[in-house]
């Protein structure tokens, strides 16, 4: 791990936490040796759900494009030799309502 390089491509959080985020990713890598996309992701958002709180949400991989929407000051996407990293926190307090179904199967229009 001594000697890796970060590439911050973008961010919108505090320098500390974009160490942790990179560290936690290092750590997933190099000390865990975790290398499916999927069992990196899963270990970095729930690192991130404990140390932080609220709903993170984590993708890596070699290759994808993202457009997602997340709370201020909780967004980094960064590469780490050539495995690219997003994560972000987003949470939605969502009220729950009753929705009229029609015969059709298809929500029915409600006026605001």
């Amino acid at each position: 791990m001594s000697g890796t390089r970060v590439l911050i491509k973008e961010s919108a959080m505090p320098v500390d936490m974009q160490q942790d985020c990179a560290d936690c990713a290092a750590h997933a890598l190099f000390t865990l040796k975790l290398r499916e996309q999927t069992d990196l992701a899963q270990f970095i958002k729930k690192e991130l759900d404990v140390k932080y709180g609220g709903q993170w949400h984590c993708i890596v991989g070699h290759s994808f494009g993202s457009c997602v929407g997340h709370d201020e000051a909780c967004f980094i996407y960064f590469e780490i030799n050539g495995i690219f990293f997003s994560m972000w926190r987003m949470d939605m307090t969502l009220e729950a309502k009753h929705v009229p179904i029609n015969s059709a199967g298809r929500t029915v229009p409600t006026s605001a």
